[in-house]
């Protein structure tokens, strides 16, 4: 399979992940199709999560920095 026939068939996105993902070790890189098609399968929920997100996003709940654990914490240990 060429690089063109494969974004083609997967598309760009998803070529990137599983590019990305084919040469994490010190072994030789292997393009698989599997992984292509799992990048699609993540890509395709993230967008649909993100859309729910900006839909509905009136109704979550807003706090103000201060009250928030992960700046306490921050604040408590780093910044002092």
């Amino acid at each position: 399979m060429t690089l063109s026939e494969a974004v083609e068939a997967f598309g760009a996105d998803a070529m990137r992940f599983c590019l990305a993902d084919s040469g994490d070790s010190i072994e030789d890189a292997n393009f698989i199709v599997a992984a292509a098609d799992t990048a699609i399968l993540r890509l395709y929920a993230f967008y649909e999560w993100s859309k729910e997100y900006i839909e509905n996003r009136s109704n979550y709940r807003v706090a103000d920095i201060s009250e928030a654990g992960e700046f306490m914490f921050q604040d408590m240990y780093f910044l002092k």
